[in-house]
């Protein structure tokens, strides 16, 4: 090897000692200016661009993709404050309510007028709530074979939503069942009573798995409070 050879050897510079070198002087193109448009980069669009177009495409896609974030948390805070507004008129409605009747029409009309729900049951289990509930088909006894396809929610007392199984629609919706497609199931604690508020949907992905919560369990403390606040004048 010839003494130049040895020395273009030495003075060669591998694309990582460039990389570091340019981290480590941020001022580097400030004071060669020029270098930014006789420097090309392929682009997946455009072929072959100055540095300078390519960092302005990057710099586009970047302020594309934050305002289509920016775009999805403004329709997540419309969505609140319309689940917000709903659940104040579903709230002042059964307050309103006289009997447990009431409630049941009640919740009727407002889950599918205003949370788009096609069907919705309650379910209480027998313990010291009245035998002569006013409304038939409510009340599960202890001994009822139905309280086994909710045992794991009566346990972990958390909302479930997604697609019913046979079992529960049957045991829910009874001759409609067939048509339910995805449900929110809702534990209810009155006083030490267990029990559930069941939201049902003919469209399959209207409730699923990673929706959020917390209204749901704002209105399923509400439905409990005011259940047991009718029972309690009912047993004065």
């Amino acid at each position: 090897m010839t003494q130049q050879q040895k020395v273009e050897q030495q003075t060669e510079l591998s694309a990582e000692q460039v990389h570091d070198y340019l981290l480590e002087s941020p001022e580097f193109f400030n004071e060669y200016p020029r270098l930014l448009e006789q420097i090309t980069v392929n682009d997946p669009q455009n072929g072959a661009v100055s540095l300078t177009m390519r960092q302005l495409a990057l710099l586009r896609d970047k302020n594309s993709k934050l305002q289509q974030q920016l775009e999805g948390l403004l329709d997540i805070a419309r969505e609140n404050d319309g689940l917000f507004g709903r659940m104040q008129q579903l709230t002042t409605a059964l307050i309103d309510a006289r009997c447990v009747e009431d409630v049941f029409a009640t919740l009727d009309d407002t889950l599918r007028d205003c949370f788009g729900a096609d069907f919705f049951a309650i379910r209480l289990v027998a313990s010291d709530c009245d035998p002569d509930f006013p409304i038939t088909g409510v009340v599960w006894q202890q001994d009822s074979p139905n309280l086994e396809n909710f045992k794991r929610l009566f346990e972990t007392q958390k909302i479930k939503c997604g697609h019913p199984t046979h079992a529960q629609a049957d045991a829910l919706f009874n001759e409609q069942a067939a048509e339910v497609q995805s449900v929110v199931l809702i534990p209810l604690k009155i006083n030490k009573q267990d029990g559930l508020l069941a939201i049902g949907s003919k469209e399959a992905e209207r409730f699923h798995p990673t929706m959020g919560t917390l209204f749901l369990s704002h209105l399923g403390e509400l439905v409990a409070k005011r259940l047991y606040s009718l029972q309690q004048v009912d047993k004065g």
